[in-house]
């Protein structure tokens, strides 16, 4: 019996042939958009156009509001109204918007560890971080174009926010820590269809 023959060839190691090379290429564009991604979100995303600042004072969360003219509505809201922000989350469709009594009932936004979050999971909210404060359309086309669904918060962030289903346009803007959660103040919009 004769032994079968074996190549003196060397082996041609996994990162030189093609479908190494293709590996490497793929693993470094995810890497670089990876950073891409993280930088963005660092940085609060593009500057949008400066809006008016706001010179409503801000209200409690229990305190009546008028709804505002048709004409008007674009840019007054209703708000500023000022709610505790933890991980019960709150209700920006309800009138006047609160926290939520179960994390499961009607929460549009919840505080997940230091990050704000959009609930149900879908991109439902964005960075503002030019100055001033926007209005509801200025956070519809931030919206329409940056939205995520979480994002790390600190004082002073702030962000546009689509409800469950459209229903509101909402800022948030974050004032400060308190017992329990975080203190943050909310003008809400009529949404999309609004």
């Amino acid at each position: 019996m004769t032994e079968p023959r074996r190549s003196t060839a060397p082996r041609t190691s996994f990162w030189q042939s093609m479908a190494g090379m293709l590996t490497a290429v793929a693993g470094l564009i995810t890497a670089l958009v990876g950073v891409a991604a993280l930088a963005y979100q660092v940085s609060g995303g593009p500057a949008a156009a400066p809006a008016t600042p706001s010179s409503a004072p801000p209200r409690a969360a229990g305190q009546e509001t008028s709804a505002p003219p048709d004409d008007a509505s674009e840019s007054a809201g209703a708000g500023p109204f000022e709610l505790l922000f933890n991980n019960n989350g709150v209700d920006l469709d309800a009138d006047p918007p609160r926290v939520a009594t179960r994390p499961d009932t009607g929460i549009d936004v919840y505080d997940g560890g230091g990050s704000i979050q959009s609930y149900p999971v879908w991109a439902g909210l964005a960075r503002w971080s030019a100055a001033g404060t926007p209005s509801r359309q200025d956070c519809l086309s931030l919206l329409n174009g940056f939205a995520t669904i979480n994002s790390i918060y600190r004082k002073g962030s702030r962000y546009c926010v689509h409800t469950r289903e459209e229903v509101h346009v909402a800022f948030v803007e974050f004032v400060e820590p308190i017992e329990g959660g975080w203190k943050i103040r909310v003008t809400v919009w009529p949404g999309a269809a609004g």
